[in-house]
């Protein structure tokens, strides 16, 4: 039998939304439907400027008396700080959790490739087991977020075994330093189910719906090697000099670096490179081939 591994993820953090009106003023902020969203479960979703970019993506569950966002440790204080500013009457507080919450991982480690959801999972099962909530998710790992005395204690190892496995799937996470330089669909956010089409207006829905209608889409998620340590945020540019991509996620490994980027359709199989010179080889693609023509 494979053993499972585990570890605490200190990259992700809880952004804590409470109060009687916590549901109906996340819907309208965020790109998926929170209004309908049931107890114990949970849905991918973003958070956008009016312009359609992504300040942060997140996994939103639904506790009963709470929604806890989670998303990029180093984007918390920001994203609330944010989402301060519109709350005005409604009766929500907003606090960031990560001193007492911890978000961890558990998968059975595989090299199996895994193929993109066939229909965008809306809704993603949690269960709740000694005060630990467990996402099962679309890539068949499991999030366990709950007190941070609950959770296993963090593990190199185990901790890069889950982000290669999520790197390897095509889940990515904005970092503070790559945040505001995607759209949704260049995240895969539709494909993956954090945007929901006919849930209503919220900040960049116009920008999204066009490019979902209309292909207006040219870059999306491929995920590199490289023999050099890369990170979040550097750009990426092809032979001539143009800068044509962004690093999203990158992870050491015993000969570089494996990496999830976000680049232009039309140079996905080049060589590129980075800000700091490294080289970046073309690996697997997560966009699909109707996209690719648009």
């Amino acid at each position: 039998m494979t053993e499972t591994t585990a570890s605490l993820l200190p990259y992700l953090g809880v952004l804590k939304v409470s109060g009687e009106d916590r549901a109906s003023f996340l819907h309208n902020q965020l790109s998926n439907d929170v209004n309908n969203l049931p107890i114990a479960q949970a849905c991918y979703a973003t958070y956008n400027t009016p312009k359609g970019r992504v300040l942060a993506n997140m996994l939103v569950l639904n506790t009963g008396d709470e929604l806890w966002l989670i998303m990029s440790a180093d984007l918390i204080e920001a994203i609330a700080k944010r989402l301060r500013m519109f709350v005005l009457r409604s009766k929500v507080t907003l606090a960031n959790a990560s001193d007492s919450l911890g978000v961890a991982s558990n998968i059975v480690p595989t090299d199996e490739d895994y193929a993109l959801p066939e229909v965008p999972p809306l809704l993603l099962n949690a269960e709740l087991n000694d005060g630990v909530w467990r996402i099962a998710l679309p890539h068949e790992g499991v999030l366990c977020v709950g007190d941070i005395s609950a959770l296993p204690a963090h593990n190199e190892k185990a901790e890069l075994q889950w982000r290669s496995h999520e790197i390897n799937h095509g889940y990515p996470w904005i970092r503070a330093a790559n945040s505001e330089t995607c759209v949704a669909q260049m995240l895969n956010q539709h494909l993956l189910g954090g945007v929901h089409f006919r849930k209503g207006c919220y900040p960049g829905q116009e920008i999204i719906a066009r490019a979902q209608y209309r292909g207006q889409v040219k870059r999306g998620l491929v995920m590199y090697g490289s023999n050099q340590l890369v990170e979040a945020g550097e750009k990426l540019f092809d032979d001539a000099g143009e800068e044509v991509g962004v690093v999203i996620n990158a992870i050491p490994q015993a000969m570089g670096s494996l990496i999830l980027a976000v680049v232009k359709y039309s140079v996905e199989n080049e060589r590129l490179n980075t800000e700091k010179a490294a080289a970046l080889d073309f690996k697997r693609r997560f966009y699909t081939v109707a996209e690719e023509a648009q």
